[in-house]
């Protein structure tokens, strides 16, 4: 039995004895996926163990890239901090099974981070920033529109990538994935990567991803149609390829990837593109910020 199987089946045991409450202050319990795809309301947040990691923003490597802040533009700063970390995540098995079955607070979707409740910001704090690495199968990777971390640079944009327990050529199979991306500034550091053509040809690939749990809390109205959950493994700092039987480093093996055809279009062109929901005006793809809304506990930014 490998070393990494060995780690999982403890973290998946870790994670069965870890169930840590989730209640208190906060906005009115957690919410994460279902067997059916719906969002059931529940009373605990899941933790997932067998990884470390500090959730600080000062524990966070981070830099300018191309002239543009870690901040980013616009949308929520908070959260573009976290996606343009660029320091490596270590090698911490779990299972992407127990990735997909964590849960969250309902009270921070679509809010931005500055305005959660204190005690769902804590919620969240004991799985974000962790170090997690997962084995699983490349449904799709789309090139992303530009979009505020990357301060709308259209030669600067995210690897949008579904990550499923089972390969599948079905779209429709992403409902149950895991969004795990690749970000300009850490393909910058990755040469051996290959770039575009390299990296969209990791779909239909059976990987292992190493990178940073992180909650993206925009996109709730996307879980259970084109992800199954709002935990992402955001940035991706390493990948693992089995390529004839045989795990290699995307850094040394971008090569051994082939010339499969790859599809350039970017997640974001056309309002009926697979993966694609029209983006409120407080999204990251646009430039306003959230100070313009109002939400119904009476903030308002």
């Amino acid at each position: 039995m490998s070393a990494f199987v060995r780690a999982l089946q403890g973290g998946a045991l870790a994670l069965a004895l870890l169930l840590l409450s989730g209640c208190g202050g906060g906005s009115g319990g957690s919410v994460g996926p279902s067997a059916s795809g719906s969002v059931p309301t529940a009373t605990s947040t899941s933790v997932v163990s067998g990884s470390t990691g500090t959730t600080t923003p000062a524990a966070m490597q981070e830099e300018t890239y191309q002239g543009c802040p870690p901040q980013g533009d616009g949308g929520d700063t908070d959260l573009n901090l976290r996606k343009n970390r660029i320091d490596p995540a270590p090698d911490q098995p779990v299972s992407l099974q127990s990735l997909l079955a964590l849960t969250w607070p309902r009270g921070v979707e679509q809010v931005r981070r500055s305005a959660w409740a204190p005690d769902d910001a804590v919620a969240v704090a004991r799985n974000e920033g962790r170090a997690v690495t997962v084995e699983g199968y490349v449904l799709l990777v789309r090139h992303e529109g530009p979009e505020s971390p990357n301060c709308h640079d259209a030669t600067a944009r995210d690897y949008h990538t579904w990550l499923a327990t089972a390969p599948s050529a079905n779209l429709a199979d992403r409902a149950s994935s895991m969004v795990v991306e690749f970000t300009p500034r850490v393909v910058a550091n990755n040469t051996g990567w290959g770039g575009e053509a390299s990296l969209l040809r990791v779909k239909g690939r059976h990987v292992r991803i190493s990178g940073w749990l992180m909650l993206d809390q925009e996109h709730p109205e996307q879980v259970g149609k084109t992800r199954g959950t709002l935990w992402e493994i955001h940035p991706i700092t390493r990948v693992l390829v089995d390529i004839n039987g045989a795990w290699q480093d995307l850094n040394t093996a971008s090569s051994a990837l082939g010339s499969a055809p790859i599809n350039r279009q970017p997640a974001g062109v056309g309002p009926s593109g697979p993966g694609y929901t029209t983006p409120s005006p407080y999204h990251h793809r646009t430039r306003r910020t959230y100070h313009r809304r109002s939400y119904s506990s009476g903030s308002s930014y």
